[in-house]
């Protein structure tokens, strides 16, 4: 068996209650490595073009890493991939937790699903044993209580489950894969697609491990991972603060004085009260304890308990800087105790929070200018700054109930059916809600945002923090920025790819070194290098065959043609010669042509022929 592998794919089809193991082809491993890469590669190839996102024929794809599940400290992630119902294009999600180790000790590297059950059912993999279990006694129930129905039928409390919502049972397009009870694979909708195919979660207990071609070397590497991991400064950080952030470094409130906090629907970039929401304060008044996911000396994770209020006696994970932001400033929310409360109950009705800030504060401008009337949303006045309004309109969302309905299909639809104006102040890319960060606050950031195959995301690159604090760097100007957004394109991806978090990097050598400990190959820093340029290649080529182009890659109206209109970056906004500056210069980096597309000899140069002749196929010329 190949080193850092589990050595199979589980594919099951829902429709005919099938199941069938696949033995992992050293030569897919080698060439994709795992997660993301893994996934992209299925999906390309297991989905015919111009499949609807919620149709059986759709694929849902878990997939690991070759770091998940081994003691590389924080080898635990896993990727959800596949037809985004939000943007209908690539999607994906990553998770944290356990979920994605226990898959991996159960003898699987990814899990393939196809099909829909003809009633509410759960995958439950026990070891080398897969079956459907009935879900009709879970169907409807939030996550939290699911989890814990799924562990006591099993009378295990360390079964892994990853579960959706009833947002998800609804068919919400920005539901969320849940792991663990709080771990997220938010964002593309990959629990819509769970619920389309009436699956309630998947259950795993594996009791397998995971082994290295070199086992005294990999154990050696990865205790000089965990060494540098920990010596740090990001790592102290991370454990004393969390994503809450309050330590001073690039949180919040810093994120202010950049003029980079989205507030009230992106109109701002600065929220008058962020003190207020400041992660000293959730800090002060409501942590509990950290949490960690598998073999992680971070602990990022903060367990939360509010104390006083209306909302007391609620327990919560988080929040953290992205429900801070989007379901706090975002809305003019300011009251932390109410932020964690939607902050929970997104996470049990299966929402990406995320999204759901995002739409929520959509449909208050959308309010405020008489574009949806109190009669629409069932009495909810939906006034800035309103938490229970918030709170109310986020259960509408899920249960699909008056103006709900038309919220849960996603900000981009549901600004084309509301109509007038909406459309220009709804903010996202190619579908995706745009995440807790102002577009219009530097233009690398802008363009990481327009290029992203999943839309408004800023998994792919995160400029901000070079842009800004770099002196050879003006964040207001085009120069240098594509080959930014490259760079800290391919240093986000790896990690993806490898089931590594992203927090607190490692270098591409100490990543070489523990794969070739890890698999026995002969790799190298450069070749891991060039894996992530090929996933992006590769999931750019999906897009393009699902029609999407240059015309796509755009950011939305606000940020192009409304300027900031107050805090440190009031005035600006992005136009459309910059954009399409760094487009050109973007592209050509990647090797595509001027419309986006890749270019035949860039997808022949990582050995991807195949996608190459499939896109020909369906008449799309490669230069």
């Amino acid at each position: 068996m190949l080193g850092g592998y589990a050595g199979k794919i589980l594919h099951v089809d829902l429709s005919k209650r099938m199941f069938k193991k696949e033995i992992l082809d050293p030569k897919f491993a080698r060439a994709f490595l795992g997660g993301r890469g893994f996934g992209a590669k299925l999906l390309f190839d297991h989905l015919e073009p111009g499949v609807d996102p919620f149709s059986p024929d759709n694929v849902l794809i878990f997939a690991t890493g070759p770091f998940t599940g081994t003691n590389m400290p924080k080898g635990q992630r896993y990727s959800v991939v596949t037809k985004s119902p939000l943007t209908g294009g690539y999607g994906d999600g990553e998770g944290g937790g356990h979920f994605g180790p226990e898959l991996k000790f159960a003898g699987y590297d990814a899990l393939i699903v196809k099909g829909k059950a003809d009633k509410p059912v759960y995958i439950w993999i026990d070891d080398e044993t897969a079956r459907l279990e009935d879900a009709t006694h879970i169907w409807g129930r939030g996550v939290f209580e699911a989890d814990k129905i799924i562990k006591d039928d099993k009378a295990d409390k360390l079964v892994r489950v990853a579960a959706v919502g009833p947002a998800a049972e609804k068919l919400v397009r920005f539901a969320a894969v849940t792991n663990d009870l709080y771990r997220h694979a938010a964002r593309g909708g990959g629990g819509a697609v769970m619920g389309s195919k009436n699956l309630k979660a998947v259950a795993v207990r594996g009791f397998g491990g995971v082994e290295a071609a070199n086992t005294d070397e990999f154990n050696k590497v990865a205790e000089e991972a965990m060494k540098k991991t920990y010596d740090n400064p990001g790592r102290k950080g991370m454990y004393d603060w969390g994503t809450w952030g309050g330590g001073g470094g690039w949180d919040l409130k810093q994120y202010n004085l950049w003029g980079i906090h989205p507030t009230r629907n992106y109109r701002s970039g600065y929220f008058e009260n962020y003190e207020k929401i400041y992660g000293k304060n959730f800090r002060d008044r409501l942590l509990l304890k950290q949490r960690a996911c598998f073999a992680c000396p971070l602990a990022c994770g903060r367990h939360a308990l509010i104390r006083d209020g209306p909302y007391k006696g609620t327990f919560v994970e988080g929040p953290e800087y992205e429900t801070i932001t989007m379901l706090g400033s975002d809305c003019g929310v300011d009251n932390i105790e109410a932020i964690a409360k939607a902050h929970q109950m997104c996470d049990d009705l299966g929402f990406d929070g995320i999204s759901a800030g995002n739409v929520v504060a959509f449909a208050m401008e959308c309010y405020e200018k008489g574009l949806i009337t109190k009669e629409q949303t069932g009495g909810i006045e939906l006034k800035w700054g309103d938490p229970e309004a918030q709170m109310a309109l986020l259960k509408k969302i899920a249960y699909r109930e008056d103006i709900g309905d038309v919220l849960a299909e996603g900000v981009k639809i549901a600004a084309e059916k509301i109509g007038g104006s909406a459309p220009d102040f709804a903010m996202h890319v190619k579908g995706l809600p745009l995440p807790a960060y102002e577009p219009r606050g530097a233009l690398g950031q802008a363009l990481a945002f327009a290029i992203s195959d999943l839309g408004g995301s800023h998994d792919r690159a995160w400029t901000y923090g070079e842009e800004i604090t770099n002196p050879k760097l003006d964040r207001f100007s085009t120069d240098a920025k594509a080959e930014l957004v490259k760079n800290n394109m391919r240093m986000r991806t790896l990690p993806d790819i490898l089931g590594y978090c992203r927090f607190v990097l490692l270098s591409y050598d100490d990543y070489a070194k523990a794969m070739a400990a890890l698999t026995g190959w002969n790799i190298t820093a450069e070749e891991l290098m060039t894996v992530p340029d090929k996933v992006t290649t590769l999931t750019r080529a999906f897009n393009v065959r699902e029609g999407f182009g240059r015309k796509d890659d755009i950011l939305p109206p606000r940020a192009m043609k409304e300027p900031v209109v107050d805090g440190p970056t009031k005035g600006r906004m992005v136009t459309k010669e910059e954009l399409d500056k760094m487009l050109d210069e973007y592209y050509l980096l990647m090797g595509w042509d001027k419309d986006g597309i890749p270019k035949r000899e860039t997808l022949e140069k990582y050995g991807m022929t195949d996608v190459a002749e499939k896109l020909t196929s369906r008449g799309i010329l490669l230069s």
